[in-house]
C-alpha cells in the first residue's frame, strides 16, 4: 500500500512537470509523458525521469521541430536510456557530443550522476530548444493548440457522464419507438408510401 502511494505520487509529480513543460514550450504534455514512460524503463527512480524530461523535450524539438510525436519522444527516450546504460554512441549518432570525462560519468556514475550529466550534455548541445521554439510565431500557435487540446480533454471529462446518460435514455426511450416504426413500415409498405 505504501509503495502504491509512492508510485501514484511520483506519477502525479511527472504529470505536473509535463504540464509545466508544455506551458513554457511547444511539446504537448501527452508527448512528454510518452517519453517519460519510456525513460522509466531505464530508471530505478522517478526523480531520474523527471530530471531528464526537460532535456528530452529540448532534444525532441531540436530533432523534430514542432512535429514531435509520442513515438518520436519514445525514440528520444530510448537514446537517452541507452546513454544512461553507458552506450554513448547512440547520442553521438544524432549529433550530441561530449567530452571523455562526461562519457565516463555516463558509463560509471550513479543513476543520479548519470541523469544530471546527461541532462547537462544535451542542454549544452541543443540549448533550451523547447522554450526557444515557443517564442516563435509558429511556436505560439502550437502552444495555443496544446492548450485547446487540454481544454477539450477537460470539457470531455465533464460532458462524458452526461453524454452517457443521454445515450442510455435514447436507447431506452427513443430506439424502441424507432424500431416499432421500422417494423410497422416493413409490414405495411403501402401505408408507408402514403
Amino acid at each position: 500500500e505504501k509503495r502504491k502511494g509512492a508510485t501514484e505520487g511520483a506519477a502525479k509529480t511527472t504529470m505536473e512537470l509535463a504540464a509545466a513543460l508544455q506551458k513554457e514550450g511547444v511539446v504537448g504534455d501527452e508527448v512528454t509523458l510518452s517519453g517519460a514512460q519510456q525513460l522509466a524503463t531505464f530508471a530505478k527512480y522517478p526523480a531520474t525521469v523527471n530530471k531528464l524530461l526537460p532535456a528530452m523535450d529540448n532534444l525532441l524539438v531540436q530533432q523534430k521541430g514542432l512535429n514531435g510525436t509520442a513515438d518520436d519522444a519514445r525514440n528520444i527516450a530510448n537514446l537517452m536510456g541507452k546513454a544512461m546504460m553507458g552506450n554513448v554512441g547512440a547520442l553521438k549518432r544524432v549529433g550530441i557530443s561530449f567530452t571523455d570525462a562526461q562519457a565516463e560519468v555516463l558509463k560509471y556514475g550513479t543513476e543520479e550522476e548519470k541523469a544530471a550529466m546527461l541532462a547537462e550534455v544535451i542542454t549544452d548541445n541543443v540549448g533550451n530548444m523547447n522554450q526557444k521554439f515557443a517564442e516563435t510565431d509558429a511556436g505560439k500557435i502550437q502552444q495555443a493548440k496544446n492548450e485547446l487540446g487540454d481544454m477539450g480533454e477537460r470539457i470531455g471529462a465533464v460532458l462524458l457522464p452526461a453524454l452517457a446518460d443521454l445515450a442510455k435514455w435514447i436507447s431506452e426511450n427513443v430506439m424502441p419507438k424507432v424500431e416499432s416504426l421500422i417494423s410497422f413500415v416493413e409490414k405495411h409498405p403501402v401505408l408507408a408510401k402514403v
